[in-house]
């Protein structure tokens, strides 16, 4: 199912946060190094592409790696606070992250579901804008892929929806959150005890963003 959308989005502003190191039809995996204030957050949105198509999908998985620095100073019976505070706060982290592909954007529209390739390896991946988050989300197809994913927690996709949430206007966030209450439901309707513990995630995210 398709719906308007631009074909590949607006990246001047989004932030590169990597490059595919690995891709299946379903997610990808990106490596990078970053500050620990550059990495992004589980549920949030991300961008990469293969040929004309622009791939979206949402974080699932974060490693952060260490290295011969890392080990060394961890060895210390008691690593100067200074130290610390400087690896934590400037220095750049060897950082895996997994991503969940929820659909793709090409000239004609957005789509649903996995794209025909996956991304190719080395192309980099930046964060969505709220715009594109907006445009994406409009319809809530994109949740049977979180609900269904084998991949991700019920965590991320309260995270994912929470972070749909937060790009649209404030005045606009707790309909959003209801209408996607309401798909939860739908697509949980046999399991009642999963659904609970879902939208308890879910009004959770309506307290982060305001939307109560």
């Amino acid at each position: 199912m398709a719906t308007v959308g631009d074909r590949r989005p607006n990246r001047e502003e989004s932030a590169f946060v990597g490059r595919v190191i690995e891709a299946t039809a379903r997610f990808f995996r990106v490596g990078s190094r970053l500050t620990a204030e550059d990495i992004p957050a589980f549920g949030a949105f991300v961008q990469t592409a293969r040929g004309e198509t622009t791939i979206i999908g949402v974080i699932y998985d974060l490693v952060l790696h260490g290295d011969e620095l890392t080990r060394i100073v961890a060895l210390q019976e008691a690593p100067p606070g200074e130290v610390q505070r400087d690896m934590i706060d400037n220095r750049n982290i060897p950082v895996e992250i997994g991503v969940l592909t929820l659909g793709y954007l090409r000239e004609r529209g957005t789509y649903y579901g996995i794209p025909q390739q996956p991304p190719a390896l080395l192309e980099p991946v930046y964060t969505c804008l709220p715009g594109q988050i907006r445009r994406f989300t409009e319809r809530l197809d994109f949740i049977r892929t979180l609900v269904e994913a084998r991949e991700a927690s019920d965590d991320v996709l309260a995270a994912a929806l929470r972070e749909a949430a937060a790009a649209h206007p404030a005045p606009a966030r707790r309909d959003f959150l209801i209408r996607s209450g309401q798909e939860l439901t739908r697509l949980l309707a046999e399991e009642p005890i999963r659904l609970a513990q879902v939208l308890r995630r879910l009004r959770t995210a309506m307290e982060d963003v305001g939307a109560m």
